[in-house]
């Protein structure tokens, strides 16, 4: 039996909220580490053809390519916490078109832009001070930012794959 809800979220951060319009590939963690459900990934320059999470020395975000997502076949009770990530090699389901649940560090309102930040690589709506963070290219929020700070995005186009 499913689990009751005292109050309704927007979901769990890598949910893909809108199957519709989604568009989700697959490459392979390089980054060396866990890459968390929802976070953004970024194609290595190293051609491996592989992905890896932001680092503060990307000074901007073209080689951006989409959100890791949690796996459509399994719910968050099967497959751990809303801290569970892909591992390090394995190989990765992104979205590169659609809309996902992440955690946002600021408030949301519809239609903003989503910018990361450079000091931690946390996601906001804020555009903060000049070199502080940089706009994720063609994502925008979807909803408003909800209690347990979590808000659907949209990725309107792909991004460089």
């Amino acid at each position: 039996m499913g689990k009751v809800l005292k109050t309704f979220t927007n979901g769990f951060p890598g949910a893909v909220s809108r199957a519709v319009d989604e568009v989700v590939l697959s490459l392979r963690n390089g980054s060396g580490g866990n890459i968390a459900f929802g976070q953004p990934v970024f194609l290595k320059t190293d051609g491996s053809n592989s992905v890896t999470v932001f680092d503060s020395g990307m000074s901007d975000a073209t080689r951006f390519v989409g959100f890791a997502v949690r796996p459509g076949d399994k719910t968050p009770d099967e497959y751990g916490s809303s801290t569970a990530a892909w591992k390090s090699n394995e190989p990765v389901d992104i979205l590169v078109r659609g809309s996902v649940i992440v955690q946002i560090e600021t408030a949301a309102t519809p239609g903003q832009q989503v910018y990361i930040r450079v000091s931690d690589g946390k996601l906001t709506t804020s555009a903060g001070s000049s070199g502080s963070t940089i706009a994720l290219p063609h994502v925008n929020a979807r909803t408003a930012r909800d209690s347990a700070g979590r808000c659907e995005i949209t990725v309107k186009e792909r991004n460089l794959l």
